[in-house]
């Protein structure tokens, strides 16, 4: 029945929004191919739950945000709780994520963007360094390693360009990025530069980022390169804080307001600031026409402050990591045969200090904290593919981690924790009944260790008996080309085993603690079409995707103190949610991207007593092209939320004092061009 009830309101919602665009935004299924750690296959033969981004759905919205781009895809989500503060849920929560993102592994290119500890500061990637994103849903183990929810993988362009591209908005926003690169002998150089800032649509939520990228690729033989990329990012954004429903009715915009025993948001002039650089070098080299190795070493240092309701926090994060794999391809007869194993390694190093927040200026000494955390995987994984019908892929990997800590000040004391080795074991098989249908299953566990803002939050205790989360993942499919429009639709079920919940105290500190253990059953379906020609006067072009999620997530053993909170649903997840994209080719002159996505009613709470409503979201981007002999100008103008709709983007849950809502902009534009050679 809820299947059913899935296929319904999507096909019903095709019906209500239609529409089209210049180049197809997501080519044919059967022409997708995922690539992925050096390796690419198409998607219709790929035996997990896998979608790709191209780079005209990232283009979709402003050319600052990828949250719509990404929300497109069913089961994948990112919320904004405040402007420049991006979280991930990959067939989950953000039950983790006061900011950043937890148990979702991000990668971009080569490099690793999650560091040691399995936190990720996407928020420091531009949106035009990204030139498509692949979303893995669910664990996935492997080359992956530990996390529970799935993995982002971001690509820069591949292809020589120059692009210079301007916008300006609503409250203030401006946003300049450069892009360039260029086949230079044997090195392809790539740079990239970008530099974004706004005034938001809350009082004290204004964001200020510049970017610098550069990468080389040096083919110094035809089956050998070495690659050198470095990414640096200066990062300020305000935090606006969470309101009382009272307060955000009587006033939308305002920040956090101050209490009889706490001082408002504006007052400590809350924010984050990060100042982060990334580099590395990767080296893929071929052996033999069977053998080809990788290896990667990159290191990271980051410079963190937050000026916060009740301390100002000051961190300093160093982070060395590194991947090698072997690769051994095969054909035995009708079966082709691919062996990996690899490993990859890394160590953070974090020291925090946390003084008082005198109104935005640092105070007296609080307490001061060295945090070192080893994480390691070991991996072995077998792809077997028989007669181009059959399709095997089988893994297994070793997870570890441990940290050790020092308190400094003002008491000394020191600890360690070896969290339980975790063996990851994952089996996917894909059978193709024909070219342009097929169907597959998955059995996959997942593990994903406290980072180290969960071992030390806010409220600045170390927490040693806080556990790695752990589950396992079953699910089948089917992907299917029925004339011109593509399908895809899966079912899973996962539980989860001491899943990390973040709470916070009276003074609005965060705290984690484990969970029993949740059950997630969800269902997924996507349907898009071929591009739509018209010989007609006006109308000129149509495409259209519909996707839609059915998630019956609940706690299971789930006891605080005296409150039991099993069979609830888990906070911060909508039963159903739709999403719609339609492009229209007017004139030959205008493409029109019209956006919807629409949210059932959720709580916001463990208890399940605060409820937040169902909402719909609109947005609407209109672009034209213009050809000059030496360059091509776009020109663009978008409108978000046209409905005017008032929703928050990103809830705090299970929020103290019932500071659960930080609401997003009403009604507001940007307008733009983009000059390209």
């Amino acid at each position: 029945m809820r299947l059913k009830n899935s296929f319904f309101w999507a096909f019903l919602f095709v019906n209500i929004t239609a529409f089209s665009q210049k180049n197809d935004s997501i080519n044919k299924l059967e022409l997708i191919e995922i690539t992925a750690f050096r390796k690419t296959i198409p998607q219709i033969e790929a035996t997990t739950s896998v979608a790709k981004i191209n780079s005209n759905i990232l283009q979709i919205n402003n050319p600052e945000r990828i949250l719509e781009a990404v929300n497109l895809i069913p089961g994948s989500k990112i919320e904004e709780r405040s402007p420049g503060s991006y979280r991930v849920s990959l067939r989950g929560s953000t039950l983790r994520s006061p900011f950043g993102v937890k148990n979702v592994k991000i990668y971009w290119d080569d490099f690793i963007l999650t560091d040691a500890t399995g936190n990720s500061y996407l928020n420091l990637l531009p949106p035009s360094f990204i030139s498509n994103i692949t979303v893995l849903k669910g664990p996935q183990g492997s080359e992956i390693g530990s996390e529970t929810g799935g993995a982002l993988l971001l690509n820069t362009n591949k292809a020589e360009h120059l692009s210079l591209d301007f916008s300006g908005g609503s409250y203030n926003q401006f946003s300049q990025n450069l892009n360039f690169a260029k086949q230079l002998g044997n090195h392809f150089l790539q740079i990239g530069q970008s530099h974004y800032q706004t005034d938001s649509y809350r009082e004290q939520a204004a964001v200020n980022r510049g970017s610098f990228f550069l990468k080389d690729i040096w083919t110094y033989n035809p089956t050998n390169e070495l690659k050198f990329q470095l990414l640096y990012t200066d990062l300020h954004y305000q935090t606006p804080g969470g309101l009382t429903l009272q307060q955000m009715q009587n006033n939308r915009r305002s920040a956090r307001l101050a209490t009889p025993t706490l001082p408002s948001a504006v007052q400590q002039n809350a924010g984050i600031y990060n100042k982060t650089i990334l580099g590395g070098v990767s080296h893929n080299w071929k052996l033999s026409d069977n053998w080809s190795n990788f290896a990667l070493v990159q290191t990271s240092y980051t410079d963190f402050k937050n000026p916060f309701i009740s301390n100002f926090e000051f961190r300093k994060e160093q982070n060395f990591q590194g991947r090698f794999f072997a690769s051994y391809k095969k054909q035995i007869s009708a079966f082709n045969l691919e062996t990996r194993f690899g490993t990859e390694a890394g160590q953070n190093k974090t020291d925090i200090k946390n003084y008082d927040n005198n109104f935005g200026t640092k105070g007296d000494a609080q307490k001061f904290d060295a945090i070192k955390t080893t994480s390691a995987f070991y991996y072995v994984s077998q792809h077997i593919s028989w007669k181009n019908k059959l399709f095997i892929d089988a893994s297994l990997s070793l997870n570890t981690m441990k940290y050790t800590w020092e308190s400094e000040f003002p008491t000394i004391e020191t600890g360690n924790v070896n969290f339980k080795k975790q063996w990851l074991p994952n089996f996917g098989i894909n059978y193709k009944l024909k070219e342009d249908f097929s169907v597959r299953a998955k059995i996959a566990k997942g593990t994903s260790a406290p980072t180290t803002e969960e071992v030390r939050s806010s409220n600045q205790l170390i927490t040693t008996n806080l556990m790695a989360e752990y589950g396992w993942n079953k699910e089948i499919g089917f992907r299917k080309k029925i004339g011109s429009l593509n399908l895809e639709a899966t079912v899973f079920d996962y539980k989860l085993n001491d899943a990390i919940v973040r709470r916070q105290d009276a003074n609005a500190n965060d705290y984690f603690i484990n969970a029993g253990g949740t059950k997630q059953f969800g269902v997924e379906f996507l349907v898009e079409s071929k591009k739509y020609h018209f010989n007609h006067s006006v109308f000129n072009g149509l495409k259209f995707l519909v996707s839609a999620t059915h998630y019956d997530f609940k706690y299971k053993d789930y006891v605080v103190n005296t409150q039991d909170f099993s069979e609830n649903y888990i906070p911060g997840i909508s039963k159903w949610a739709l999403q719609s994209l339609v492009s229209l080719e007017i004139g030959r002159l205008f493409w029109i991207d019209f956006s919807n996505y629409y949210n059932s009613k959720q709580f916001l709470n463990d208890a399940n007593l605060v409820t937040e409503q169902g909402f719909l979201v609109g947005n609407v981007k209109a672009n034209t092209q213009f050809s000059f002999s030496d360059f091509k100008l776009n020109m663009y103008l978008g409108v978000n939320n046209i409905y005017n709709t008032k929703y928050s983007a990103g809830y705090d849950l299970n929020a103290f004092g019932n500071r659960f809502y930080n609401p997003a902009a009403m009604t507001n534009f940007y307008i733009g061009c983009t000059f390209k050679l």
